[in-house]
């Protein structure tokens, strides 16, 4: 029977398009794991506090104004008269430090779920600055007419989660020791901390000394709300990849294998804090924490994103695996069935569900290795039965060595990745023109329909 050349490329081509079938099936799986992952986030943060957003020390002062109104009052000879009416409105004064540090060190470890990896931390903030008392003066001067009676200030600490808080923190205020409470003790908020304090001076302008040590726990990522004038946040940790986040980058930073360090400086007019004390002083103190710069302890280029971007080259390592064997296929006369090509296909399928079951037990680098090496014995001992030549099968499985060594560095370039994989393209499609520019394809596929007729 004689078998025609192009028909059989027909079959081949349509034989790659069901292949992606099950390419689908792998990114898929991918996106099942990462799913089971996630829910694995979400079962950590049930036993452990969450993300840490630390807002704060605000400063509330409620107070009493009582001030005069003039009331018109129209008679009943039809004539207007003015009566004086004292009124009374209860109301907070808001204050930010006028001047914030944060010193922060933060020591991270994994805790698991299963097979599933999650970065917690345990944090220590050395706080401290100082407030000004001119905001009451100001607001005195302003109501000089009016009577003010001052309540009880209180200092507020806002924490994401309040689960965090390691230890009841104590605040040294002008020099004097003050135990904090627990909740944030503004309007529409509760996890937090805060502390009664003494009365402020109200006569004269004075600036008063604040400090507070606070030990957290949290997970994935910490942020600072920037509230003061003028504000510096210090960050040191022992993860090695940060992402930093937030409407401002820091300043300075230095990241190695064994950790970063990075430091902000921002103030009131860079950072916009008076549109976030309006809506507290609206009700809407989360705002607070809305606000905030931070990084993430994220796991770059983790194994599901190495794996989902390696099994978007499948396509082209079957392609690329096709085009040889049908090359060899016509200057070897060794014709192959396209059953034998579907079970190439299927074999190097094969290579990415080893790769994503290995690498969630064993370290990527490993299961790579395993899966590369695995698939490529197994496909070069194939090739060499089916070409009838072991040099042959060989070569081929050589070159499927490189290509899975090619793409490992791929895989781990973060920023390179798009770059490196066009060229590893643009290399192999020239090395295949280059190496087919003299050939003659009329005689070639007729011979290779010869051959198929004469096997047959």
């Amino acid at each position: 029977m004689k078998q025609n050349f192009y028909f059989k490329l027909g079959i081949i081509f349509f034989l790659i398009l069901a292949l992606m079938l099950p390419q689908s099936f792998m990114l898929g799986l991918v996106g099942e794991r990462q799913a089971w992952r996630q829910q694995a986030y979400q079962s950590v943060s049930q036993s452990w506090p969450g993300i840490q957003t630390i807002a704060g020390p605000v400063l509330a002062i409620p107070y009493r104004l009582t001030y005069n109104t003039q009331e018109k009052i129209i008679g009943a000879n039809k004539k207007t008269s003015v009566v004086i009416k004292e009124a009374t409105v209860h109301d907070v004064l808001y204050a930010i430090p006028k001047q914030l540090k944060i010193d922060s060190k933060l020591d991270s470890s994994m805790r698991f779920r299963g097979l599933y990896g999650v970065p917690i931390y345990t944090s220590k903030q050395r706080i401290s600055g100082e407030f000004s008392n001119q905001a009451i003066l100001d607001f005195i001067a302003t109501h000089k007419d009016s009577k003010i009676r001052w309540e009880k200030p209180r200092l507020s600490v806002l924490i994401a989660d309040q689960r965090g808080i390691a230890a009841p923190p104590v605040l040294t205020w002008d020099g004097t020791d003050i135990a904090f409470q627990p909740g944030g003790s503004l309007p529409g908020t509760t996890d937090g901390t805060h502390v009664m304090l003494p009365e402020l001076n109200t006569e004269q302008a004075a600036l008063i000394p604040f400090a507070f040590d606070l030990s957290m726990q949290g997970m994935t990522a910490i942020k600072f709300a920037l509230l003061s004038d003028n504000t510096e946040v210090q960050l040191a940790a022992n993860w090695a990849h940060p992402s930093f986040t937030g409407a401002l980058l820091p300043e300075q930073r230095d990241i190695s294998k064994q950790g970063f360090s990075a430091r902000w400086q921002a103030s009131s007019f860079s950072y916009g804090v008076g549109n976030e004390l309006e809506r507290c002083h609206n009700g809407e103190c989360l705002a607070l924490l809305e606000q905030a710069v931070g990084v993430d302890l994220i796991q770059p280029v983790d194994v599901y994103q190495q794996s989902e971007r390696s099994v978007k080259y499948a396509e082209l390592f079957i392609i690329l695996i096709f085009v040889a064997l049908i090359l060899f296929e016509l200057l070897k006369k060794a014709p192959i069935h396209p059953i034998q090509y579907t079970l190439v296909g299927m074999a190097l399928l094969v290579f990415y569900l080893l790769l994503i079951s290995l690498s969630e037990h064993i370290a990527f680098l490993y299961a790579y290795s395993m899966s590369a090496f695995a698939s490529t014995t197994l496909l070069t001992c194939y090739f060499g039965a089916i070409l009838r030549s072991g040099k042959l099968g060989a070569a081929l499985g050589s070159g499927l060595s490189a290509l899975y060594a090619s793409l490992y560095v791929i895989l781990q370039s973060e920023d390179n990745a798009l770059l490196m994989g066009s060229v590893l393209l643009f290399t192999v499609l020239s090395a295949l023109m280059l190496a087919t520019r003299r050939f003659d394809w009329y005689v070639l596929t007729g011979q290779a329909g010869k051959t198929a007729e004469t096997a047959h």
